[in-house]
């Protein structure tokens, strides 16, 4: 699922750690802020970060492949921007072991109340987004993971040059994503059925984020002082069950973002649409879902 707004709204609340023994070492890492920053994800709550939770697995399974690929040492200290409920940043705290530091982010306190339960020695996670990266000291970590995250960024190039200032010389950042720079059917599925309900796209309309391919994506990162080192391509298929499970998971991992910006009437009307449309393409075994994920390692190329 993809999205047009950036990964956290601006207005103001309280930057929250959890407090097992190892976020009293970890806040070292924090620029003092004594009014807290970044909001938290304007549509989200606590019924929608269960669901994500519960239906997350493909994108874990994939943050784990990606992991691999970053080859992290005992010891680390990794920052997992864009954590959600923080099933990924366990996985690599035991990578990590009992001498590694590992930072879950998320805009979503929802997401990272859940996270939270799984904090312990050498796992932090804290509430924020990528406009909240200029709070972390430099040089603090030995990787960056997003996993399935870079494409709801809004200024992906402020991204990437404040997580060169977070790294390391020679840290590595990894990135897993779809290439979103042509629509797939059901993007096609989602425009036409917002169309045919509303007449047109009110600007405000949450359908999709600006496309991401990986020629831009390389560009970026050289821009930024990065060097891609690892590019590896997954095919996978899946089904969902129904056109509700399939909205039901959209609308859990967009952080209930998705068809925001117009009434809550509207957007009804608009689901309704889209189940309608999806219920055609439905076959005997459900709705079938492909997609290519790029699985990309870049290294802070210089030492500045």
């Amino acid at each position: 699922m993809r999205a047009q707004s950036p990964v956290a709204p601006k207005d103001g609340f309280g930057w929250r750690h959890a407090l097992p023994a190892f976020a009293l070492s970890f806040s070292l890492l924090l620029l003092a802020a004594p009014s807290g920053f970044s909001g938290p994800a304007a549509f989200d709550s606590s019924r929608l970060a269960k669901l994500y939770e519960r239906m997350s697995a493909p994108q874990y399974e994939i943050g784990t492949k990606l992991v691999a690929l970053l080859e992290i040492s005992p010891g680390s200290s990794v920052l997992d921007l864009g954590c959600g409920t923080g099933q990924l940043a366990s996985a690599i705290a035991r990578v990590a072991g009992p001498r590694g530091k590992v930072l879950g982010m998320d805009p979503s306190p929802y997401r990272i109340a859940i996270a939270e339960r799984r904090a312990r020695k050498g796992l932090s996670f804290v509430v924020g987004g990528s406009e909240d990266l200029p709070r972390l000291a430099p040089r603090s970590f030995d990787v960056v993971c997003l996993n399935y995250v870079f494409h709801w960024i809004d200024d992906r190039r402020q991204a990437l040059g404040a997580i060169h200032r977070i790294l390391k010389p020679g840290g590595k950042l990894g990135i897993s994503f779809e290439d979103t720079s042509r629509p797939t059917e059901l993007d096609k599925i989602i425009e036409q059925s917002a169309k045919e309900v509303l007449g047109t796209l009110p600007p405000g309309l949450f359908l999709e984020t600006a496309p991401l391919g990986l020629t831009p994506l390389k560009e970026m990162l050289r821009k930024s002082g990065f060097r891609v080192v690892v590019v590896k391509k997954r095919e996978s298929e899946d089904q969902a069950k129904s056109p509700e499970e399939l909205l039901a998971f959209w609308r859990a991992s967009s952080a209930g973002r998705f068809l925001s910006g117009v009434s809550e009437r509207a957007r009804r009307r608009v689901l309704h649409r889209i189940e309608q449309r999806l219920a055609e393409a439905e076959t005997g075994q459900g709705i079938r879902i492909t997609s290519e994920t790029l699985l990309l390692i870049a290294v802070r190329s210089d030492e500045d």
